[in-house]
């Protein structure tokens, strides 16, 4: 079980989805991996502290569908005692790992000397991870940036992570004071896999994967965050238009990236609402999924149509009314990508377009 990074690197590349806070819940990880069940997903970025202290919140995020696995669990806090006893709390739920954030450069967040404020208080950094692996049978991995603020030493960092017994490592190619501007920048995590020997994964700015296999380089992996959304075909190759029950994809692949027909999107946005609902309950999933649905059509020329429906949707069945009506008024094209309905002659001036 502990080796359960070491064992995943030697098959490479290591596909990996994003913590990503509002977003990853087992919903999301759910239709990312019904398209590709290859991909190691993490959970959204959970307290130590809240799960140790609240049955509920415990109970309402830990529980997981068998699709979903292998999946990592990641918290956040700064106290090594909190993080053991979550972790064994987090067991409970038979996932394959515990993730510690060690990179959110969120206000909130780094007030309270959480996440990316370990890259400087490392004393504490290192006695959470050598903590968790000697009171959890799980394997122990962080997620970190290239600093805070720049100035620390990445390879220092990393080193002292190794050696309290890190079973893996993703950096983000940002400093935690960059936030998310600017570029990610991978020059200095190549580097340093020359001096770390566990998986190296690196982060941001991954569109799709062969943007991902085109960064990697000398890596153990690469991890799609922002990418993924309203695209969850974000992981799928060239090559990949056979699915895993043998059927053929009905999309094609334009410049590395996966373009689902208009028929797949819709299918997959009930998907998703579906298990949205099924995991939080109707009011909580309907709620949810709005954020989703219009990213789900951000190519669809006809999205300004249903835009207003669609995000003050208050019910599943009112989202899968919706869906029908645009399957019903685009039953000739549910075969084309998007943009390829919007070059159509007559959709021209229902979209307003000259």
């Amino acid at each position: 079980m502990k080796n359960f990074w070491k064992n995943l690197a030697e098959k490479w590349p290591i596909l990996t989805l994003a913590p990503m806070d509002g977003y990853t819940d087992s919903a999301y990880r759910q239709t990312v991996k019904k398209i590709s069940p290859e991909v190691i997903t993490f959970s959204e970025f959970y307290s130590a502290d809240g799960l140790v202290h609240s049955k509920f919140l415990a109970g309402s995020v830990l529980p997981h569908q068998e699709i979903e696995k292998p999946l990592i669990i990641q918290i956040f806090g700064k106290d090594p005692e909190m993080f053991a006893r979550a972790a064994e709390i987090i067991e409970q739920y038979n996932v394959a790992g515990i993730d510690i954030n060690m990179g959110c450069p969120a206000k909130k967040v780094v007030k309270s000397w959480h996440g990316s404020c370990l890259i400087i208080n490392r004393d504490t950094a290192f006695q959470i991870v050598e903590t968790l692996n000697k009171r959890s049978k799980r394997p122990i991995s962080v997620k970190t940036r290239l600093g805070f603020n720049g100035t620390e030493s990445l390879i220092e960092f990393a080193k002292w992570l190794e050696s309290a017994w890190a079973a893996s490592l993703t950096v983000h190619g940002r400093t935690a004071a960059q936030g998310y501007t600017w570029y990610a920048d991978f020059t200095q995590i190549y580097e340093l896999k020359n001096h770390i020997n566990i998986p190296l994964i690196c982060n941001g700015d991954i569109m799709n994967y062969e943007d991902g296999m085109r960064k990697i380089n000398n890596l153990n992996g690469f991890m799609i965050g922002r990418g993924s959304f309203g695209n969850p075909w974000c992981f799928l190759k060239d090559g990949d238009m056979i699915d895993h029950h043998g059927n053929k994809r009905p999309g094609w692949f334009v410049n590395g990236q996966y373009m689902p027909t208009l028929g797949e999107i819709l299918e997959m946005m009930e998907f998703h609402a579906t298990a949205l609902v099924q995991c939080k309950w109707e009011r909580k999933g309907t709620l949810d999924i709005r954020k989703h649905l219009v990213q789900y059509l951000k190519w669809f020329p006809g999205v300004g149509v249903y835009r207003k429906r669609l995000v003050t949707i208050e019910s599943l069945e009112v989202l899968v009314q919706i869906i029908a009506e645009i399957r019903a008024e685009f039953r000739d094209h549910l075969d084309l990508q998007p943009l390829q309905i919007n070059s159509l002659d007559e959709f021209k001036g229902y979209w307003g377009v000259d």
